[in-house]
């Protein structure tokens, strides 16, 4: 009987060792394979960086040599006008591509500063910003209650930046453009919206949505570059919240986000 007991308890030790060397077999590739990725995020976001840098440089001249060319106009066909001014508007197209990709690729190494965010005070500086520009002249725009919230302001901000830009880009070839800015009241967690009345999207693809360069619409019908929502996606994680979003094509969309860092 005392043969069966050492027995017994020696096979229950060996297989708690295989289990503990097994368990610490795991734990080492875990930690191998996430600093192999995150070497790899790093390289990729210098690359990027390092890229975006390079293309400014030929881009300039381009630009440069269009103005000089358009200002000193005598001599050229409307033709010559015409295309030299379509590629000055493409140089200018790419230079902004390349703004946000900068952007994008810098969030990844930016250091998040949590701090009570007063939302309706960035919506407003973000609108006068707007207005200055004259990108609300013929849009409605309605901010309902908006509650305070923690989280980095300068990263929030661009967050409303992008969202408001293009609920009020999307809306424009309306004949009564207008968005809504707001917050839920029957969930748990605090959740904004802007919400307009524009083209809007299918729900069947709304998968693409938050994709880098990922469009829904043709260049011809709405500028944009596909970097913005995929900007907004990547500062809400970060912010341990989701963004997601609603529509009906030609009736507008309803683009959510929550914030859960504190």
């Amino acid at each position: 009987m005392l043969l069966g007991i050492v027995q017994d308890i020696t096979e229950r030790k060996k297989t708690e060792y295989e289990i503990l060397s097994l368990n610490a077999g795991l734990e080492k590739k875990v930690s191998e394979r996430t600093a192999q990725l995150e070497a790899v995020n790093k390289e990729l976001e210098a690359f990027s960086y390092s890229v975006s840098h390079d293309l400014r440089a030929p881009l300039r001249i381009i630009d440069g040599f269009a103005t000089i060319l358009i200002e000193d106009a005598d001599g050229l066909t409307e033709r010559m006008m015409k295309n030299i001014k379509t590629i000055a508007r493409n140089a200018n197209r790419m230079g902004q591509l390349i703004d946000d990709l900068l952007n994008f690729s810098r969030l990844g190494r930016t250091q998040i500063k949590i701090a009570e965010v007063d939302m309706r005070g960035l919506i407003e500086q973000v609108l006068d910003e707007f207005q200055s520009a004259d990108m609300t002249r013929k849009t409605k725009i309605d901010i309902s209650n908006i509650l305070p919230a923690r989280g980095d302001s300068s990263l929030i901000k661009q967050v409303w930046v992008n969202l408001l830009s293009n609920a009020i880009k999307y809306s424009s070839k309306k004949d009564a453009p207008m968005v809504e800015v707001g917050m839920l009241n029957n969930t748990n967690v605090p959740t904004w919206y802007v919400k307009d009345n524009g083209a809007g999207f299918n729900m069947e693809y709304s998968s693409k949505l938050f994709g880098v360069f990922q469009r829904l619409h043709k260049q011809d019908e709405f500028d944009g570059t596909g970097v913005g929502l995929a900007l907004v996606q990547r500062i809400i994680v970060r912010h341990g919240g989701k963004v997601w979003a609603e529509s009906t094509l030609n009736e507008g969309a309803t683009f959510y986000f929550t914030l859960t860092n504190e």
